[in-house]
């Protein structure tokens, strides 16, 4: 539909119409059961009290409207006097049901409650952002616990932390409540939203645990605690030991300067440090990685290849596995919620992508790498 000719001829209709939807909007989910009403007094329709005016024409056209578009009821007061206007004082009742049409006539598409909230705490803050905080209303990031003014509040205390050398979770702790985690993943934001600013802010140390003992010549990187530990008791011969962490280490920054290496006793820090220095890996050391037979230990494997090229699957780890997996072993994704993880395809490791890949996809079985005692 489209607005009538004679809503635009009649402007006080139009703001007496308007009433009622400026009611509605502000209204509450639970409000909105009670009936929305208006009394015709000279204060709220001094329209039909200016005589000089075809009064009774405008009350008729009110009455039209009542009457064939049913957007409200008019309910005369019966205890008006003789000499007063048969409207004085009646009473108009929204039919609640007449919304859409009132928000068609009057041109007024009903505004998402969540898209105005972060409209308006954005409108504060608009200022502090070099986008004026159009990320944030297009993205609109959920943070439980926080409505969008906390939330939008918490990104513009943001700024006066980029400049103090902090990391990503000091910075979040400081404007979030104290959650750390609050800005994880979500630097991409902070530069759309401060641009070269949000540069200033540190990289997060990646701290791992190492055994090397003396004289080690090559690298064992293991992903799981239970058997990194139990490897540094019966440890295999010329081998300094890495506990990963699972994906901790497969990222790029595993040989940059932010990372921190904690040592078990008996370990050569020294010798460590010098050969797995700033550069990265001594491309003469022998490099293997040991995890789960699984496909995110493979992927682990394949991502930690982007920073040790030569990385290798160990083969003492993996073949007893193996075997264990071709002799009808292993436990289905089902059973331990592995049902999202993601072939990797290749990851360049000759008897990952011959071997240990090809039992997966046949089985269809995956085996954790705690099943395994290396002796």
């Amino acid at each position: 539909m489209t607005t009538p000719i004679w809503l635009k001829d009649e402007p006080w209709l139009a703001k007496w119409l308007g009433w009622f939807l400026d009611k509605l909007e502000k209204s509450e989910d639970g409000e909105r059961a009670r009936a929305i009403t208006r009394r015709i007094k000279k204060s709220t329709l001094p329209a039909l009290y200016d005589f000089n005016e075809d009064t009774q024409g405008r009350w008729q056209l009110l009455q039209q409207i009542a009457r064939d578009h049913d957007i409200f009821e008019i309910r005369l007061d019966n205890k008006r006097s003789a000499f007063q206007e048969p409207y004085e004082n009646a009473q108009c009742r929204l039919n609640p049901d007449s919304e859409p049409l009132l928000r068609d006539w009057l041109n007024r598409p009903k505004q998402d409650p969540v898209e105005q909230a972060w409209q308006q705490a954005i409108n504060q803050h608009a200022a502090t952002f070099i986008d004026n905080g159009e990320t944030l209303l297009n993205q609109k990031p959920q943070i439980p616990g926080l409505i969008p003014a906390d939330i939008v509040n918490a990104f513009a205390n943001v700024e006066q932390h980029l400049d103090k050398n902090l990391t990503l979770r000091e910075i979040a702790a400081r404007c979030f409540k104290g959650d750390s985690k609050a800005l994880d993943n979500r630097h991409e934001l902070l530069l759309k939203l401060y641009g070269d600013k949000a540069n200033g802010i540190q990289p997060r140390p990646l701290l791992l645990t190492a055994w090397a003992p003396p004289g080690f010549s090559k690298l064992l990187i293991v992903e799981n605690q239970d058997s990194f530990l139990r490897l540094v008791e019966n440890p295999p011969e010329d081998y300094a030991l890495l506990y990963s962490g699972g994906f901790r280490a497969s990222a790029t920054r595993l040989s940059s300067e932010h990372t921190r290496f904690a040592f078990l006793p008996g370990s050569d820090p020294e010798r460590f440090k010098a050969l797995f220095g700033n550069k990265g890996l001594d491309e003469q050391m022998e490099c293997h990685f040991w995890g789960d037979l699984d496909y995110a230990g493979m992927g682990i494997l394949k991502a930690l290849r982007n920073s040790l090229p030569t990385l290798q699957a160990w083969q003492p780890g993996y073949q007893p596995m193996l075997e264990i997996l071709n002799t009808g072993g292993g436990h289905t994704p089902e059973q331990t919620s592995k049902q999202n993880q993601t072939d990797p395809g290749t990851t360049g490791c000759p008897y990952t992508d011959t071997t240990l890949l090809p039992a997966l996809r046949q089985h269809g079985k995956s085996l954790d790498q705690e099943t395994i005692h290396i002796p």
